[in-house]
């Protein structure tokens, strides 16, 4: 987790507290009523992937864990698969982060493409639809971390992390951050000509998070936005 100076970040509509919540519930409908606001006595505290120093990084249970460890805000990485649907993920390839290299029937997916005026050679999450994605399991980046979760938590989508901020017992915010958007773009097609960074947009509109501008955070080469 990092401290950091408060920041226009995005706010989240609030729900009633729920418990034994589903660990991978769809974002709720429920009416808005009372919860904790959001602290304003000391810098925020971000979540950055989740609490990944315990458990494998942007997961559901890392972010519930970040959540019940008293984080202001969650930090996530938005990537796409195949079909078109934004996933919480990291790294522009599986490698470091999943098992994918286990699976014998994906051996095939391991491909080279230029990334940023790189050769990168891996698996590519924009090669498998959703549903295969949803396979894997992940694990930790680093053998210095605690190893007991691997292979336990599967990829999670950007909605499904949505919906742990608003169903946690008190405010919690997001704070989202798109990934290699040229790349994107270039290997995954929306309908009607919409791009990766619409369909970002449209998911924060949809859940009521871009009223007014948030702190949208990209990352492309070495350009900061």
């Amino acid at each position: 987790m990092i401290l950091t100076k408060c920041l226009p970040l995005i706010w989240l509509s609030l729900l009633t507290v729920c418990a034994g919540r589903p660990l991978y519930p769809l974002p709720g409908k429920e009416p808005q009523t009372g919860k904790l606001p959001l602290q304003t006595s000391r810098p925020y505290n971000i979540a950055h992937r989740g609490s990944n120093g315990e458990i494998p990084e942007e997961t559901a249970a890392s972010y519930l864990r970040a959540i019940e460890e008293g984080t202001d805000f969650i930090e996530t990485d938005i990537l796409s698969s195949k079909d078109g649907v934004l996933i919480r993920f990291h790294d522009v390839i599986l490698d470091e982060t999943t098992n994918v290299a286990t699976y014998k029937e994906f051996a095939d997916r391991k491909k080279t493409y230029e990334v940023q005026g790189f050769n990168v050679t891996g698996f590519f999450p924009f090669d498998f639809t959703l549903k295969e994605l949803k396979t894997l399991r992940t694990k930790q980046r680093y053998a210095f971390r605690d190893q007991q979760y691997n292979g336990k938590y599967p990829i999670i989508t950007f909605e499904e992390f949505i919906a742990i901020a608003r169903d946690a017992p008190r405010v919690v915010g997001i704070y989202p951050e798109i990934k290699n958007p040229v790349l994107m773009n270039q290997h995954v097609k929306w309908p009607g000509g919409k791009r990766f960074e619409d369909k970002v947009v449209e998911t924060l509109k949809k859940y009521g998070l871009a009223k007014s501008p948030p702190n949208r955070r990209c990352y492309h080469a070495n350009t900061r936005h």
